[in-house]
C-alpha cells in the first residue's frame, strides 16, 4: 500500500514538473520571438548605422554615433512609432529575463552536471546559447543605466552597437536551440495529453 503511495505521489511530481517545464520554455519560446522581433524593428525599421560624410569627409565615430543612429520618431512600423517599439522591447526583455532565471532554476542540476562531469564540450551550443544571453542581457540593461543616470551618449551608443550585434548572433543559436528542440516540444506534448486522459 505504502509502494502505491509513494508511485502516484511520485507520478504527481513528474507530471508536475513536466507542466511546468512545458510552460516555461513555451512562454521562453513566445516572449522570444516577441523580443527578437521588436528589437529587429528598432534596428532595422527604424535605423542602421552608417558612415556619414559631409564637406570635410569622414567625421570621428565618437562625434558621428548619435547622428549614426538617428531616429525618425514620427515613422510607423506595424501601427507603432519608435517610442511604443522601444517600450514593448524593454517590457518583453524584462519578461524573458525572470523567465529565463526560472528556466535556469529549473534546470539548474544540469548546469551543475555538465561542469562537475566535464560535459561542456558535449554541450557547446547550450553553454555558447547562455553565454551569448547574458553578454546581451549585460549590453542591453548598461546603456538604460547609463541613460538615467545621465552618462556620455557615445558611451551608451558604443554599448548599443555591441548589443544589436551580439543579438544578431544570438537569433541564430536561439533558432538552432528551438530546432533542436522540437522533438522535446511534441513529446511533452504527447505526454501532458496522456497526462489528462488519465
Amino acid at each position: 500500500m505504502m509502494l502505491i503511495q509513494y508511485q502516484m505521489d511520485q507520478n504527481k511530481k513528474n507530471r508536475k514538473r513536466t507542466f511546468n517545464n512545458f510552460i516555461i520554455n513555451n512562454l521562453l519560446l513566445v516572449v522570444g520571438l516577441v523580443m527578437m522581433f521588436s528589437g529587429l524593428v528598432m534596428q532595422i525599421g527604424f535605423h542602421m548605422g552608417g558612415h556619414q560624410v559631409d564637406a570635410i569627409g569622414v567625421q570621428p565615430q565618437s562625434i558621428l554615433y548619435e547622428q549614426l543612429r538617428a531616429i525618425d520618431t514620427t515613422k510607423i512600423v506595424c501601427g507603432f512609432n519608435y517610442p511604443d517599439w522601444s517600450t514593448i522591447h524593454k517590457v518583453v526583455i524584462v519578461l524573458f529575463s525572470l523567465l529565463m532565471i526560472c528556466h535556469t532554476y529549473v534546470h539548474w542540476k544540469w548546469y551543475k552536471g555538465v561542469v562537475t562531469k566535464h560535459l561542456i564540450g558535449r554541450n557547446r551550443q547550450v553553454i555558447i546559447l547562455s553565454a551569448l544571453f547574458l553578454s546581451v542581457a549585460v549590453t542591453g540593461i548598461v546603456p538604460w543605466f547609463i541613460d538615467l543616470s545621465g552618462g556620455p551618449g557615445t558611451l551608451r551608443m558604443h554599448f548599443i552597437e555591441i548589443h544589436d550585434k551580439i543579438t544578431l548572433i544570438l537569433i541564430v543559436f536561439l533558432f538552432l536551440h528551438i530546432i533542436k528542440r522540437l522533438k522535446w516540444f511534441s513529446f511533452t506534448f504527447e505526454k501532458m495529453s496522456e497526462f489528462d486522459a488519465k
